[in-house]
């Protein structure tokens, strides 16, 4: 749990294991290049994450039939279905991947279970919610749907009863109508079916939201979950936000609140979460007239949008063109910086996350591009050829599944095309330019470089991946799991020291050599920063990370005067 300023975020808010899974199950399924992928109904109930899995033609129909291409994957959601329906979907001729929560699963089961006993079956919940419509199909037509324990009163009498609940339900209702049931019953089994990700939740929910005089519940309008615990919130604290974004909060209650507890449903990413917080906590910042705010949304601004990426890599290829010996060339690092911005804005561009400045992104790195491609002009036609080639990779990136529909995938493939193209920017075309190629310490500078750019995007996608952002196994992290990634970054860190190591025995810019040694350090601090923390986090992740090469550039113009 964080607390700030008097705002605390509930430890527990964000995906619950089994919304978790099933995201990750059809990542899986779309970066393997399964396709398209149906799901039957909503995967979740967040518009953000939807639209997100949308743009990876990740789309919800309702029924078998409606899914255009025959060829792609059905998927049945996190919810469950009925039997009869399973077995709908399986006659259909495609592929179809089960992604029901292992607790509906469970919950299904002892439905079945004592169904087959002959015990009648009360299902505590929401009627028409996807879940519990699924858990009614295992009752075997002999099964009763009840709100609560006013519900439960009208119940006639049962010879023997099972009683079960919405796995997302409050539990003190569920009890409150178990009782009810037991006067309805010769015979009454209880079955307390609701995970517990969920009573971690409202337990946690009851207890701050008590102590609080704002609670803001962050997630999707259509999320039964969500808008149950804000109905719990309402009873328990005098005021209650429920937003689907930071663009929703009402500020003025905002500021006024003395104390403000956030919380989330269990279809809500932490990044959603994160940009909530973030907006809440500023809006409570004193010296609201100060210039302070309006140096932060600057800041905000030229991180989110790829400014401050770019000059990252420019300041990387200053310190290439050090190692390889050639005289900072401003051409050279314009061209980085011109070249990663384009490839930066343009993936974003693509991504629904930063939908609302996609046409200043696309702009912008169309403008980039032919920037880029100008001065490759100016340093010649062999130079020009060779980044139009390079760049126009980059810009099909993004449409890499369709282009490549019958390759198979490649796993971590976004973490090693950055790399690939941040070290061709800023150590390989220095010393293309400079005829410069066969030189030892040009390979070295191209290898150093393509290490320190490959860690940082595995670093950064790790940080994505603890915020819940949608990514997929292109993304280093994702596609080899925490531990063997860990076991990566340390190697690459002890094959950037060798790197650096072998240019110091080979007597080749010392001062220059050392000095990057001790840049190191703050890369190390980086890693273990990152692999060791799991809180909410704002644009910090990329100030940090790309502030390794700004502290590069600093000690490599500082060996310079040595």
């Amino acid at each position: 749990m964080e607390k700030e300023q008097d705002v605390t975020v509930a430890k527990s808010a964000g995906f619950c294991p089994g919304v978790k899974r099933a995201i990750d199950k059809v990542l899986e399924l779309e970066a393997a290049g399964k396709k398209p992928v149906y799901t039957i109904g909503p995967l979740i109930h967040n518009k953000q994450v939807t639209d997100m899995l949308a743009a990876k033609q990740i789309t919800s129909i309702d029924l078998p039939q409606d899914a255009a291409d025959k060829s792609g994957v059905l998927v049945i959601r996190a919810h469950g279905i009925t039997p009869e329906f399973q077995q709908d979907v399986q006659s259909h001729g495609m592929e179809v991947v089960d992604a029901t929560c292992p607790l509906v699963k469970h919950a299904q089961n002892i439905i079945a279970k004592f169904a087959e006993q002959g015990y009648h079956t009360v299902i505590v919940g929401d009627g028409g919610h996807a879940e519990v419509i699924g858990l009614l199909g295992y009752a075997k037509g002999n099964g009763t749907v009840v709100a609560g324990a006013e519900e439960a009163a009208k119940l006639p009498h049962f010879e023997k009863v099972n009683v079960v609940s919405q796995t997302t339900q409050k539990e003190s209702d569920f009890y409150a109508a178990a009782e009810e049931i037991k006067k309805h019953a010769d015979e009454c089994q209880i079955s307390n079916t609701i995970c517990q990700p969920t009573k971690d939740r409202q337990k946690e929910t009851v207890e701050q939201a008590k102590k609080a005089d704002l609670v803001i519940v962050v997630g999707g309008k259509h999320s039964a979950n969500t808008a149950r615990l804000a109905f719990l919130c309402k009873n328990l604290c005098p005021h209650v936000q429920h937003v689907e974004t930071e663009e929703e909060l009402l500020e003025e209650e905002v500021i006024r609140a003395h104390k403000i507890f956030i919380t989330a449903g269990a279809s809500t990413p932490n990044w959603v979460i994160d940009r909530v917080a973030a907006r809440v906590k500023e809006l409570r910042k004193p010296g609201a007239k100060s210039i302070l705010p309006v140096l932060q949304k600057t800041w905000r601004f030229l991180v989110k949008n790829a400014f401050y990426t770019a000059s990252a890599a420019a300041a990387l290829s200053y310190v290439c063109m050090r190692l390889e010996g050639i005289r900072p060339d401003a051409r050279l690092a314009a061209f980085a910086w011109l070249f990663v911005f384009a490839g930066t804005a343009f993936n974003r561009s693509t991504e629904a996350a930063y939908a609302k400045n996609k046409i200043f992104l696309r702009f912008a790195s169309f403008a980039c591009a032919a920037g880029a491609l100008g001065v490759a002009a100016w340093l010649g036609l062999k130079t020009f050829a060779l980044c139009a080639i390079l760049m126009t990779a980059g810009f099909l990136y993004p449409f890499r599944n369709t282009l490549t529909a019958q390759l198979p995938p490649l796993p971590g493939t976004k973490d090693f095309a950055t790399a690939l193209g941040w070290a061709f920017a800023c150590a390989f075309l220095p010393a293309y330019q400079y005829g410069l190629l066969s030189r030892k310490a040009t390979y070295l500078a191209i290898v150093y470089t393509l290490l320190l750019v490959f860690m940082r995007s595995v670093t950064l996608g790790f940080s994505s991946a603890n915020k819940d952002m949608i990514i997929g196994r292109e993304s280093f992290y994702k596609a080899f799991g925490i531990k063997k990634t860990k076991w990566v970054v340390a190697l690459i860190l002890a094959a950037l020291t060798a790197a650096l190591g072998t240019l110091w025995t080979l007597t080749w810019k010392p001062a220059l050599v050392a000095m990057l040694l001790i840049g190191d350090l703050y890369t190390i601090f980086i890693v273990i920063y990152y692999y060791g923390r799991n809180a909410t986090r704002s644009v910090k992740d990329e100030t940090l990370v790309d502030g390794q090469f700004f502290v590069l550039w600093a000690l490599s113009a500082l060996a310079a005067l040595l």
